[in-house]
């Protein structure tokens, strides 16, 4: 007998113990009602996993997904959700309890690709961004649990070979549950610093940040910033032409802190300091700015704003405040 037939079947049968109970006076079993669904990702090619929401799902079991009209591989997540493996082809999606004799289907089409459209996994980010062999990273991004066993997307780390790059170093995945948005991996042994990638059963993409390995984990632990003390002059004419110099204060001087900083004009209110203008200044500190002047004496000074260079930051440019000009 066939599958189809089989779940018929058992429709049939569960249909007919409960009109047998309707005529001996006797109360069904209460069940809770399939509510309506809906899937991501919208399209794919055969093995996209698909996320279906919905309720219901538990207590009895839905025992039958369709995609299509295809029975397609699934597993059931919790009362609201289901994980399905595309089975190729396009159509509604589709989820059945036999017991109950309920069936409801998806107000839209998965659309079955040649590619994998919509369903290729992504890397948004990962944490931590450096650590020795054995260190737990948490990646998170899209698209992340393989259709095959319903697990998470296989997972290497540098080095790379061949062009595209392949053959990486397997990671072990940690155990900890794992999402469409979520993979747990340990740094494997001989992992080099470089991008991680994941493959699911669709596509294999890969981090555009790399993972730092080292071998002392004190080492991931960025330098403490070394703070630049700094000075700016300036002065303004009543046409509003502001000028002035950021200068470092320091033997021997530290350029960085001088070069296309930020400056702020500001010009003193009831409420404070208010900014009416903003520039950059040249290589060699220098800037101008033309703002407006209301009419009455004013007050006006210039500040160059804290700001952190490098990429984890290693020097801060400490804050300068001018004195005060009248006009």
């Amino acid at each position: 007998m066939s599958l189809g037939k089989r779940h018929i079947g058992r429709r049939v049968a569960g249909v007919g113990v409960a009109v047998s109970l309707m005529v001996l006076g006797l109360a069904a079993p209460a069940f809770a009602v399939l509510g309506p669904i809906t899937f991501v990702p919208a399209s794919g090619s055969d093995g996209c996993v698909i996320v279906i929401t919905g309720t219901d799902f538990l207590g009895p079991d839905v025992d039958v997904v369709q995609v299509g009209g295809a029975d397609a591989p699934f597993e059931i997540q919790s009362d609201t959700e289901i994980w399905a493996a595309a089975p190729g082809g396009s159509g509604f999606v589709t989820v059945e309890k036999t017991a109950t004799g309920e069936s409801v289907s998806s107000a839209t089409q998965f659309t079955d690709t040649s590619g994998s459209g919509d369903c290729a996994p992504t890397i948004a980010s990962f944490t931590p961004i450096c650590g020795t062999v054995g260190t737990t990273v948490t990646i998170t991004g899209t698209n992340l649990i393989d259709g095959t066993a319903f697990d998470g997307a296989f997972t290497e780390f540098s080095p790379f070979t061949g062009t595209p790059p392949t053959d990486g170093i397997d990671a072990t995945h940690t155990g900890a549950a794992e999402t469409q948005t979520t993979l747990s991996v340990l740094v494997p042994t001989g992992a080099k610093t470089g991008p991680i990638s994941v493959e699911t059963d669709v596509a294999e993409t890969f981090s555009a940040a790399d993972f730092t390995v080292v071998t002392d984990a004190t080492l991931c632990v960025p330098p403490t910033p070394t703070t630049h003390a700094r000075s700016i002059s300036f002065k303004i004419k009543k046409t509003g032409k502001a000028s002035g110099v950021v200068s470092s204060t320091e033997d021997p001087a530290f350029t960085d802190c001088v070069a296309a900083v930020p400056v702020k004009i500001q010009r003193k209110t009831k409420s404070g300091w208010k900014t009416v203008g903003k520039t950059t200044t040249t290589d060699t500190g220098s800037y101008t700015k033309k703002v407006k002047n209301p009419k009455g004496k004013q007050k006006f000074r210039a500040l160059a704003p804290k700001v952190g260079l490098g990429d984890p930051v290693t020097d801060t440019c400490l804050k300068a405040k001018s004195a005060t000009r009248k006009i």
